[in-house]
């Protein structure tokens, strides 16, 4: 059984982790915490590094529809790496919270069991972030 999650790691521990991406065929996005310091700077990381298929600036839940969806990346799993974690969104608290709620209620559930019962042919699929401190 699938299990995503949101993981605390230390730096030297990314290597480890980008060999685990790599032996997987997982999907890499790393953000840079420190760049990151509103939703619009996090959306557009986002909406980049996942290829979102529209450049209008998504809302919430159109966020939260794109990161259910993500078959134009034709992947099996995915890893979300947040170098600098303590910096992320650091000016935006709420708003970091926010992120990682819909990550850890909406967004990991659903790759991991949720597809497969919502989706027609859905498939569950590994879906971890990493927070590098």
């Amino acid at each position: 059984m699938i299990d995503n999650k949101i993981y605390n790691i230390r730096a030297n521990e990314l290597n480890n982790i980008r060999q685990e991406a790599e032996t997987m065929g997982a999907y890499l996005v790393e953000i840079q915490g420190e760049e990151t310091q509103s939703w619009d700077d996090y959306l557009d990381k986002i909406e980049v590094a996942f290829r979102f298929p529209n450049e209008w600036r998504v809302t919430i839940d159109g966020y939260i529809d794109w990161m259910q969806d993500l078959a134009w990346l034709e992947q099996d799993s995915y890893i979300l790496l947040i170098h600098d974690y303590p910096q992320f969104l650091i000016q935006a608290l709420e708003t970091r919270k926010m992120v990682m709620e819909i990550f850890d209620n909406v967004i990991l559930p659903w790759w991991q069991t949720d597809v497969e019962k919502y989706c027609i042919d859905g498939k569950a699929k590994s879906f971890n972030i990493y927070l590098v401190s």
